[in-house]
């Protein structure tokens, strides 16, 4: 059975060069990618290019909405607002906007959301002897910094895709690439599926190199980890 959700979406985009500009939308969808995908397209003719969706929450119907009678149809699942916000697209004082396959919800969280940036941990090594280093990328820097650590990484001994048990099933699903044996194979397969690897909010995807016991992961969160037995935190940070 085909789902229908109804999305609210804040969407910042870019209206020209040098002007950003903000509007709500709500969409319905077989899931928030898919709202998302036609609120895109749909908002197109209204000025918004380059979208970042930067909030959404799931509505139970349209009922909920405040002042519903303002909304303007823009296609046959996408209304939206009929005010829109700009401001100066350089601003530097943006909020951060992260990668594609996440996105801030309009409930209040533990952490506040104005204190995110874009900067890295590492950590000394552990009872094992194993090293940490976790970085958290905006949507422009994330995906070219995967690529080039995987290129840092000598051999490809493994690639596994986790597949998070919130999506479509109650079990986390492993899959693994066996047949995958080089970087060049797993960075081509990436691109190719960009889609649904590197901007999919529900994958765990893992690079293992069985050389200095190296594990590159990006999680869900689109948090990046990479754990190995050598500290080479400064050859590592300045390669990519």
């Amino acid at each position: 059975m085909i789902k229908n959700e109804l999305w609210y979406l804040l969407i910042d985009g870019q209206k020209d060069t040098e002007t950003g500009i903000v509007g709500n939308f709500y969409a319905y969808g077989d899931h928030l990618g898919d709202a998302l995908d036609k609120t895109i397209k749909a908002s197109v003719e209204y000025k918004f290019a380059n979208h970042n969706l930067a909030e959404a929450s799931l509505l139970e119907n349209f009922d909920v909405i405040d002042n519903s009678n303002e909304l303007v149809k823009i296609s046959d699942n996408v209304y939206m607002r009929p005010t829109t916000y700009t401001y100066p697209f350089d601003d530097p004082d943006k909020e951060f906007i992260p990668p594609i396959g996440v996105v801030k919800s309009v409930d209040e969280g533990e952490y506040e959301y104005d204190l995110i940036m874009e900067n890295f941990v590492a950590y000394g090594a552990n009872d094992n002897g194993v090293f940490e280093l976790e970085l958290v990328l905006t949507k422009q820097n994330l995906i070219d910094t995967f690529f080039k650590t995987i290129e840092f990484i000598p051999t490809i001994d493994g690639f596994w895709v986790y597949v998070r048990n919130y999506w479509e099933s109650d079990l986390t699903e492993l899959w693994v690439a066996k047949h995958f044996t080089d970087k060049h194979s797993v960075i081509d397969f990436l691109k190719t599926q960009k889609i649904n690897t590197l901007e999919n909010g529900y994958l765990d995807i893992v690079v293992h190199s069985l050389l200095r016991e190296t594990n590159l992961t990006l999680d869900a969160h689109k948090k990046y980890n990479y754990i190995l037995k050598t500290r080479v935190y400064s050859v590592i940070l300045s390669e990519i």
